[in-house]
């Protein structure tokens, strides 16, 4: 089984759907750059690693924020993200390829000492083969970081068919939290940490205006963010993030 074909990741997906082609301070994108940004510089230090790989990088934004700290390396099946990558975090290697087609030569297995894979399995028809190609890559002991949306979230629930999980068509493998920590764990990974991002698609809650919601549902967030650990419960937010290690 295959991903979504590459023509589906081409501007328009990247303009339109998140509008994610440049980082505006404090917008939600700049946000979650900033989250995945820490969260891997946090592991990285944690384990004393230098070279991680980030699979699904679009545009590059969260490698930019590392590049001048490690040896970052990306790859996405989009040409259109990768030639973007060239402006956006130049001191990055980044192909094209597709975790579970084929990866380029130059991402050696065994190499890596983080892998991170933010919104990328839920895009996926296989998410077991392309973990079990993401375990090649990392050296014996390295971790792996991921996100997923929640399909368990009050967004999910409350919002159905307009939750922004489900808007997505490119979304074909939307799975149960206790699921994607089963399939990790078939991998061959130990899972350290279950955590979240918060509640940030706005509005929940049709009667009150979105700005009175705002201090509710995303102080967790931003706090989530600030911090760059996973503090947050897990399934407390729109997504789960999952950090597992290789055994």
């Amino acid at each position: 089984m295959t991903s979504e074909p590459a023509g589906s990741f081409n501007e328009s997906y990247f303009e339109h759907t998140y509008g994610v082609t440049r980082v505006k301070p404090f917008t939600r994108h700049w946000w979650s750059v900033r989250l995945y940004a820490g969260m891997a510089d946090w592991l990285l230090r944690r384990t004393g690693g230098r070279r991680m790989l980030e699979v699904g990088c679009g545009y590059g934004f969260i490698l930019a924020k590392l590049q001048h700290r490690y040896e970052t390396f990306g790859v996405d099946v989009s040409e259109h993200a990768i030639e973007q990558c060239q402006t956006v975090t130049p001191e990055s290697r980044c192909f094209v390829g597709d975790v579970q087609e084929g990866l380029p030569a130059e991402l050696e297995r065994g190499s890596f000492d983080l892998v991170l894979a933010c919104y990328v399995f839920e895009h996926l028809r296989d998410p077991p083969a392309a973990m079990h190609t993401v375990r090649s890559l990392l050296k014996d002991g390295g971790m792996l970081l991921f996100s997923v949306p929640n399909t368990e979230s009050i967004g999910a629930r409350w919002k159905g068919k307009d939750w922004y999980g489900r808007k997505d068509p490119t979304h074909c493998s939307l799975l149960p939290p206790d699921r994607w920590i089963e399939l990790t764990r078939e991998a061959g990974f130990r899972v350290e940490r279950e955590t979240s991002d918060g509640y940030w698609d706005l509005p929940y809650l049709r009667r009150l205006p979105k700005l009175l919601q705002a201090p509710l549902f995303l102080a967790p967030s931003a706090f989530a963010c600030v911090m760059a650990r996973p503090v947050l419960p897990k399934r407390f937010g729109e997504n789960i993030l999952v950090i597992a290690k290789k055994v």
